[in-house]
């Protein structure tokens, strides 16, 4: 059964790891990494308290940060994926308008606009979508 566990300090690490995650695979440029690192680092100090992690049988499987009405993080362990926890997270938290995702994940953008989002608009590397 799937629940959701709101994410407290000592539980930073893992969160910064998870959004990481979000982000780094896409980055092509080390330095670039290096300062998405420093960035996330400093940035999730400040959000920790607006996320969740997404828990099945009492094993932390994911997390998610909502932010106003933009989802800034999704994030599940790969034997997670595809299994539609995903999609049961969009449809049950419906405050969620808008995302950005990383113009070259591909998976991602599919996996939103699966889940009734549309593109809005592209800027740089990043495209913003949001829910009809």
């Amino acid at each position: 059964m799937i629940r959701y566990k709101k994410v407290n300090k000592k539980d930073l690490p893992l969160l910064i790891e998870y959004k990481l995650l979000t982000i780094i695979p896409y980055i092509d440029n080390d330095k670039d990494k290096l300062k998405i690192i420093n960035y996330v680092n400093n940035y999730m100090k400040d959000k920790y308290l607006n996320s969740l992690f997404i828990i099945n049988n009492f094993k932390v499987i994911g997390a998610f940060l909502i932010d106003n009405d933009e989802l800034d993080m999704l994030y599940l362990i790969p034997e997670y994926q595809n299994k539609g926890i995903g999609s049961r997270l969009l449809n049950k938290k419906k405050e969620i308008k808008k995302v950005k995702v990383r113009s070259n994940n591909k998976i991602g953008i599919k996996f939103y606009i699966k889940n009734g989002f549309n593109k809005v608009k592209n800027e740089g590397d990043i495209v913003y979508l949001e829910r009809v």
